[in-house]
């Protein structure tokens, strides 16, 4: 055990069902084992990896099997964090795609057992000079986490600083599906998008979201509630925001999948992203002093 870990379990281990592994790479996770549901937490990324409730026969969240655990490089699993821009950055594709806290080791400011049977991990972004690269601001991120038969999450952008700052975010969510071709994604009926996949057209969504190839669609100004029902594994999973005002669903399709040396030819029909975010116009300003939070709950009901 690494006395990195070692620390961990000082400060942490009491706390009833939390333990700390070190994967490949020397990625660290929080293993979170409460009488409502199991999951994995990376530090590296702030990123919930896996959350199964206890009532369910699969995970909820996805990982790829050729999944890379590699500092500099994305985690393709659960919750990654797009922040503080979601996709290409406005003005220099040469920075990260989806911006820099997904590739970023955080810290574990606490771990509370909740008297529910929940337990609740907030972590805070760690040291970096992106911020102030990219804004020449003080700015600070906080991530809160709630693991039960429901998973909560809270993500706070505050403004230290004394100027005022943009920024877009999005919570890019891999969700388990037995397979794509039994899914579909509703709530966002009669709603426009931009179609990633047609160069970037204003559509609107007639009907629930079904798919047979590569699907990439942002839809702008929504609020809405979605929920993916799955008739392979007759599941309906419900994703509930507030602090978002930007909704994307993607999924690679065979062609683009497999040139993804962490996806492949198969992984791509056992996952759907459904994303809440501010993307694009949807972007959020703070002044001095101000923050943002963006929450949203997952949770899986039968269908």
């Amino acid at each position: 055990m690494t006395m990195f870990i070692e620390g961990l379990e000082k400060s942490f281990g009491n706390k009833e069902g939390v333990s700390f592994q070190e994967l490949e790479g020397g990625i660290v996770v929080a293993a979170i084992d409460t009488p409502l549901a199991i999951a994995k937490i990376s530090l590296y990324g702030g990123q919930v990896l896996s959350w199964q409730p206890k009532t369910q026969a699969k995970p909820v969240l996805w990982t790829s099997d050729l999944v890379k655990f590699k500092n500099g490089k994305a985690v393709r699993a659960g919750v990654p964090v797009c922040w503080p821009w979601f996709g290409l950055h406005p003005t220099n594709q040469n920075l990260p795609g989806h911006g820099y806290a997904r590739i970023t080791n955080w810290i574990i400011k606490s771990i509370v057992n909740d008297i529910d049977g929940a337990t609740e991990v907030c972590l805070a972004l760690g040291a970096s000079n992106l911020a102030l690269t990219h804004w020449n601001a003080r700015v600070s991120l906080e991530l809160r986490i709630t693991i039960g038969a429901a998973l909560q999450i809270e993500l706070t952008t505050r403004n230290d600083g004394i100027n005022k700052i943009e920024f877009t975010e999005g919570l890019h969510t891999y969700f388990q599906v037995s397979d794509i071709s039994n899914v579909e994604v509703l709530g966002l009926e009669g709603a426009d998008y931009i179609d990633l996949v047609n160069q970037n057209e204003g559509r609107t969504q007639y009907g629930a979201i079904s798919f047979d190839g590569e699907l990439g669609k942002i839809f702008l100004k929504n609020k809405a509630i979605c929920v993916i029902e799955d008739k392979g594994l007759r599941r309906r999973i419900t994703i509930e925001k507030s602090g978002s005002n930007s909704t994307a669903v993607w999924n690679p399709g065979l062609e683009i999948a497999s040139k993804m040396d962490d996806l492949g030819s198969l992984g791509w029909r056992n996952m759907v992203c459904v994303e809440s975010a501010n993307a694009l116009t949807d972007k959020i300003t703070l002044a001095s002093n101000h923050s943002h939070k963006h929450h949203v709950v997952y949770s899986a009901s039968p269908l």
